[in-house]
């Protein structure tokens, strides 16, 4: 399993004239075709969505936390690659997002917050009727249908609806007026799977904010300070960085950390403690961090540094996995973890958590994703291919142990294997509060 390819990584994150770094004009064409590949795939002429992870792929519009829930903004995205954005300030929309060409559009409030429940709802109606426009501009004509659903001709193919918590109440509208829609979340899943050269580089800063993060974190640890106190270090540094958005780190400690638990508390941390911290959906230029590392204040128990050991094993079986020709399952497989002899546990109930790996980009659960219960549910045996970047995460301990240990890396899928592109150490447990550590040893078993 190789590191991070130095040169492979961008100098810096600003815009300079000596060298290219991001290009998101390229970026955004590469991400239209692969978009219209999977549409072609999926026989989709259109797709609108409310999605705000999938309106940033499509459009690069970025949908502020508020509004996401109400349904205020969406945008709809065409088969021949015209992205239209409905906004609530389309004038100076237009004039921030110039690749648009001018197509931004005042979205006249929420349908959801109308209360449109029924495909005849005027909010509805008003909507529908704007994608209807923008199939007609861009010269495709949809899918009808009979009064039943029932397809008379597919013409250039169906309306896919997305990231609505109401799609059925758009389909319906659609089928009012003789249009035939579908469900389209697994189209633009498929889409974001596999990354762009483009947005690889920024998945490579993505995993470098955490690093900002957890050495912010590792110079804090010391008896006495507070997990809440420890996500506020990691999320200032986060925010120093340029993140746009993240979700509240993981921060247990001590008893906290076995079982595995993924939240934080007020607990103070305590000699002897390990703490472990989880970097998740740190969002920088919308693409998502998750990466775990455990720390200890003071130097580890051999009790703990086993169970340290033991999630490192794992960790590395599931990331040796990461290549091509193999498929998410054989990421489960290269765990080669068992209820009994890995946790002292009598079945799988409620493990789930503690070996899984999931793609990592605009949404923090990219395609593909594996655990146990995904292939007991018959998930979908997924290949891996070159540009797709999982997280895959370990715990380990045992149920008459107080303590636990929780590890994951951020991998890139390449020609030549998987790449770790989260670079923080991990092939030793790391010691903090290094006075104490060099006299004594730890307490918690």
């Amino acid at each position: 399993m190789a590191l991070s390819n130095y040169e492979n990584m961008a100098l810096g994150k600003f815009n300079v004239d000596y060298e290219e770094r991001v290009n998101f004009d390229r970026m955004r064409k590469d991400k239209h075709a692969r978009a219209i590949k999977c549409m072609e795939q999926d026989n989709l002429c259109m797709v609108a969505t409310w999605n705000a992870d999938n309106c940033r792929y499509l459009a690069s519009v970025y949908l502020t936390t508020p509004n996401r829930a109400g349904e205020y903004q969406f945008v709809s995205f065409t088969r021949n690659g015209v992205a239209s954005v409905y906004s609530g300030v389309p004038d100076e929309a237009k004039r921030r997002m110039p690749w648009l060409n001018g197509r931004v559009y005042d979205a006249f409030g929420s349908a959801l917050k109308a209360g449109g429940r029924s495909g005849d709802h005027p909010a509805i109606v008003r909507q529908l009727k704007f994608f209807l426009r923008d199939l007609e501009e861009a010269g495709l004509k949809p899918a009808t249908c009979d009064s039943d659903g029932k397809v008379t001709s597919l013409n250039d193919g169906y309306i896919g609806i997305d990231g609505t918590s109401m799609p059925h109440v758009y389909i319906e509208g659609l089928q009012m007026m003789g249009y035939k829609a579908v469900w389209a979340n697994v189209t633009l899943d498929k889409a974001r799977a596999i990354k762009t050269p483009e947005e690889v580089k920024i998945m490579r800063q993505v995993a470098a904010n955490t690093e900002v993060a957890f050495a912010a974190i590792v110079d804090a640890i010391r008896p006495g300070i507070k997990e809440c106190e420890l996500v506020g270090i990691g999320l200032a540094a986060l925010y120093a960085e340029g993140i746009d958005h993240s979700e509240d780190l993981v921060c247990m400690s001590g008893e906290n950390t076995n079982p595995y638990n993924w939240t934080f508390t007020d607990k103070l941390i305590r000699p002897g403690d390990p703490i472990y911290v989880d970097v998740d959906a740190a969002s920088y230029l919308g693409y998502k961090s998750c990466v775990y590392r455990t720390f200890y204040c003071g130097r580890p128990t051999d009790t703990q540094r086993k169970a340290y050991d033991t999630a490192l094993e794992m960790l590395r079986g599931g990331c040796d996995a990461c290549k091509v020709g193999n498929t998410n399952y054989d990421i489960m497989k290269g765990f080669k973890a068992d209820p009994v002899k890995t946790w002292g546990r009598d079945s799988w109930y409620g493990l789930d958590p503690w070996c899984l790996a999931h793609g990592c980009g605009l949404t923090l659960h990219d395609r593909p994703f594996v655990a146990h219960s995904y292939m007991e549910n018959g998930g979908e045996e997924i290949p891996l291919e070159p540009g797709m970047v999982l997280a895959v995460e370990t715990f380990a301990g045992l149920p008459e142990q107080r303590t636990g240990a929780r590890l994951e890396d951020m991998v890139l899928i390449t020609e030549d294997g998987g790449e770790i592109i989260s670079r923080f150490p991990i092939d030793e447990p790391l010691v903090c509060w290094r006075d104490w550590a060099a006299n004594t040893r730890g307490i918690i078993m």
